[in-house]
């Protein structure tokens, strides 16, 4: 680490959003292309975007972290075809700000309004409704990216299409994404948001089937013992009415937001939310710009920082339909068992196809976010929930669950072997490692 050829390197302490891991790193933040090119080809290296992955997918101790966040440029705008062209390091939410000031739309974008395009490629990100949209693969036409063996490359689905297949949910290991090109789809004038109450996960499915075409579609659910799987379903058709009146657009999330100093999120504090949560979106209809609707944790912060210094655990798995009602009486059965504290469960539905790693497939995924997950009981909780989603043929989401042990993505990951051959053919001297790849053993 310690040579000097046209690049220089700082030492930082880079903490995962979920704050299970924090590491003194390396971290190279160029503003050129040739200063990308100018780390020695044998350094071990892997690209960092915003850094806001619940997981330290972006760093490790003895790997150089590139911090692409300078290169933040919109280079191209087809507004006929619908296609743009950005710099990896620019931040989704102003790509989907400048798209539908041109009449167009991003349809993939993830919770996080600052999350680098090249981190939403390398993690293969969803977003409001997968079932509708699919993941952000669908959406991308060409990447460039830099290989420090094989120099910059083109890619697309016919040129180096094996190769641009695998930069999807490959968590950088493919090589450093410079450019990408994103097609877009013509901008509603807003959304029109319903919600609906359900009483159960098991109903939340139901639902969720029935409004399957909407542009957004998502639940939020109670995970309390007594009221297990309590909550609603949202969903929002496009309108063609304009919004009226002046709106104040929400500040987007912090990269790192800063923690309080306890954990709010005991289980008086989660009651309290639950009740808010519910009064806020009971039966009704409401108007929203398309920008809201994408980024919800925009209205957030408050949640984040209440899980204190000691951070949470996001346990996301997708289950086949066929599995999920077991699935949902054996959690529900377990949660009554050992009584953890759940932050909330979020249900989604998906009508993909498994590709590789990333978090694709046919069934429901539910998202259960854990505070203080080291404490006992809740640790105990996410090793059973855990092994009650593998025996029903739940399939995980490396880029959200810093809990996932290697030996856990091997059972969740059908040909997961194979999975993992395929990607490190392009990258043969193992040179791109986070802390993610590793422990994962990817």
């Amino acid at each position: 680490m310690s040579r000097r050829r046209g690049f220089a390197l700082a030492e930082t302490e880079l903490r995962s959003f979920d704050r299970s891991v924090s590491l003194r790193c390396h971290v190279q933040r160029p503003d050129r292309y040739r200063l990308i090119e100018a780390l020695p080809a044998d350094v071990p290296r892997i690209t960092r975007g915003a850094g806001v992955s619940y997981v330290a997918a972006s760093f490790a101790n003895d790997s150089v972290a590139q911090d692409i966040s300078s290169f933040d440029r919109i280079l191209e705008f087809d507004a006929e075809r619908g296609l743009i062209k950005v710099e990896a390091g620019v931040p989704i939410a102003v790509v989907v700000r400048f798209a539908l000031s041109q009449g167009w739309l991003l349809p993939v974008a993830p919770g996080h309004p600052r999350a680098s395009v090249g981190g939403c490629i390398a993690a293969d990100v969803h977003g409001k409704n997968p079932a509708r949209d699919g993941t952000f693969r669908r959406h991308v036409e060409t990447i460039e990216l830099f290989d420090p063996l094989s120099g910059w490359l083109k890619l697309d689905r016919t040129e180096n299409g094996a190769r641009f297949a695998a930069c999807f949910a490959g968590f950088g290991i493919p090589g450093l994404i410079a450019t990408a090109t994103l097609r877009l789809v013509p901008a509603a004038s807003g959304y029109s948001l319903r919600s609906v109450a359900v009483a159960g996960l098991r109903e939340a499915r139901e639902v969720l089937l029935a409004h399957a075409t909407a542009p957004v579609l998502y639940g939020w659910h109670d995970g309390q013992p007594g009221c297990f799987g309590r909550g609603v379903i949202r969903f929002g058709l496009e309108s063609k009415e304009p919004i009226t009146g002046k709106t104040k657009r929400a500040a987007d999330l912090p990269i790192a937001v800063k923690p309080w100093p306890v954990c709010a999120w005991n289980r008086g504090g989660i009651a309290a939310m639950n009740q808010l949560i519910r009064r806020r979106h009971g039966p009704g209809q409401t108007h929203v710009g398309i920008e809201s609707a994408l980024f919800p944790l925009n209205d957030a912060r408050a949640y984040y920082a209440g899980f204190g210094a000691e951070g949470f655990v996001e346990a996301q798995w997708l289950l086949p339909h066929a599995r999920y009602d077991e699935f949902v009486a054996s959690l529900e059965a377990e949660v009554a068992r050992l009584r953890p504290r759940i932050s909330l469960i979020a249900s989604k539905l998906f009508d993909g196809v498994a590709e590789g790693f990333s978090f694709d497939g046919k069934g429901i995924s539910l998202a259960i976010q854990i505070p203080q997950p080291k404490a006992k009981t809740q640790a105990a909780f996410i090793e059973s929930l855990t092994e009650l989603a593998l025996i029903h043929a739940g399939r995980p989401n490396l880029i959200k669950d810093s809990s996932l042990s290697a030996a856990c993505v091997q059972r969740g990951i059908a040909d997961f072997s194979s999975h993992r051959d395929g990607l490190r053919v392009f990258d043969p001297n193992q040179l791109q490692q986070s802390e993610l790849t590793r422990r994962l053993e990817l």
